[in-house]
């Protein structure tokens, strides 16, 4: 092997890339690693302004790997003595460790069996520290998952005041967007005031990624990142990452460590392959464009125009998005490669699947707890008709596809459902001449 030197030209492949899988994209631990995207730095000034203002609360909603932590650390490294800060990570922890770990992180000396009134100590304590002129933050990273009596511990301590009816606690929130739902909760109305500051933390944008992965180069010893790791595989990078600063770090270190096993001195198209099916992400890649010749119609699909149809997802009577069925699957669902994801305890995993063929769409419910309605019918089965009303769970979905409004006839393979026990109720069950049967119902009155 040969031995290193001044001039990186003399290294092989392997002695200048091991350092690089090492620490290019580890944890983020120093000012030098930390990429300042603009929605990072605009998280930091509102996670410092919530400290400053009269807000008792900040919130910060970002997807799990955006960077909460990351940010969490860097801005407790740029508080003075002035704040006294206590950080819980931990989701499983009951009241009273929930406590005693803020206790600790004050500086008090209790043990795990130590009797004391945990609650009331602290309340002391911070009533001590606003009477000295200090502020008392706790940060709370994903209360969404811990135990509603540890959340009622976070909302007593955020109503704790001093003389003069003063809140003398501040609190900062992270989480997942499912957090906003557990502090719009009745339990927390209290707590959470219908202004309560949020910033919510998005991905990274493709041209941002390309940035970051740079950056990170840069931060752990390539003199040219761009030479290592080409511009022209960002693009990839970022459909197989979705721009998550976590999944970035991932996919890019086992990039490094393929091309190392290559004795490339670069990380080449194959070693980038290499490592989306090591860590199983060649599903996100989208699929390449192909130039198709007209198919001419035959009698299993007379409809070869091509079908434009979308669904318009409302919540709670507002409108939510707008998904254009470009897939020849789409997967409704509480999952997160639901490809209409419905973030709700009422929607199943895999609730429901749209299959495109044949010039229609064929809605399918894939065994759900909670069924389907259509058109306030429980349904099975059934191809979508131009402006079909779809109940999934909180969600209303209405189906829009002009091409078939001229197709009235009846779906012969219309599947109705059964009424299972604790399913809610459909218009129309509650009549006792209702008949619900597989296949089409026959209303002509022979037998």
């Amino acid at each position: 092997m040969i031995e290193p030197s001044a001039n990186n030209d003399t290294l092989e492949p392997r002695e200048f890339l091991l350092p690089l899988v090492a620490g290019a994209f580890g944890d983020c631990d120093d000012d030098a690693s930390f990429f300042p995207s603009d929605q990072h730095l605009r998280a930091l000034e509102f996670m410092g302004s919530s400290l400053w203002t009269r807000a008792r609360l900040g919130v910060v909603t970002a997807e799990p790997g955006c960077g909460k932590s990351v940010l969490i650390k860097r801005l407790l490294r740029h508080l003075d003595e002035r704040i006294v800060v206590a950080a819980v990570r931990r989701e499983h922890v009951n009241p009273q460790e929930f406590l005693l770990e803020i206790l600790q992180q004050y500086g008090f000396s209790l043990e795990s069996d130590d009797k004391s009134n945990r609650r009331r100590l602290l309340e002391r304590f911070l009533k001590h520290q606003a009477a000295a002129g200090r502020l008392c933050v706790l940060i709370v990273e994903n209360p969404q998952g811990m135990h509603p009596s540890v959340l009622e511990e976070v909302r007593a301590l955020g109503n704790v005041e001093a003389e003069g009816g003063t809140r003398v606690l501040k609190l900062l929130l992270l989480g997942p967007p499912r957090l906003n739902r557990v502090l719009e909760s009745p339990r927390m109305t209290d707590l959470v005031s219908g202004n309560a500051a949020r910033f919510a933390l998005g991905p990274l944008s493709e041209d941002q990624t390309a940035a970051y992965v740079a950056h990170r180069l840069r931060a752990g010893g390539a003199a040219d990142p761009d030479a290592l790791m080409s511009y022209t595989l960002m693009p990839t990078v970022y459909a197989c990452t979705g721009g998550i600063p976590s999944q970035i770090n991932r996919l890019c270190e086992r990039a490094l460590a393929a091309a190392v096993v290559e004795g490339s001195a670069r990380v080449t198209a194959s070693a980038l392959d290499r490592a989306i099916d090591e860590l199983n992400l060649r599903e996100r890649l989208p699929l390449p464009v192909a130039v198709s010749l007209p198919v001419p119609p035959t009698a299993d699909d007379p409809v070869t125009q091509p079908v434009v149809a979308k669904l318009l997802v409302s919540l709670q009577g507002l409108p939510d998005r707008e998904i254009a069925l470009g897939e020849a699957r789409m997967l409704i669902g509480r999952g997160e490669e639901a490809d209409v994801r419905i973030d709700s305890v009422f929607v199943s995993r895999y609730h429901a699947l749209i299959v495109r063929g044949g010039g229609h769409d064929l809605l399918l419910d894939l065994g759900s707890t909670n069924g389907l309605l259509i058109n306030s019918r429980r349904i099975v089965r059934r191809i979508l008709r131009h402006r079909d009303l779809i109940q999934v769970g909180p969600a209303r979905v209405m189906y829009l596809n002009e091409a078939v409004l001229a197709r009235h006839e009846p779906d012969p393979g219309e599947t109705l459902a059964f009424a299972r026990p604790g399913m809610p109720m459909a218009a129309g069950d509650e009549d006792v001449g209702t008949v619900m049967a597989f296949g089409r119902l026959d209303q002509s009155g022979e037998r």
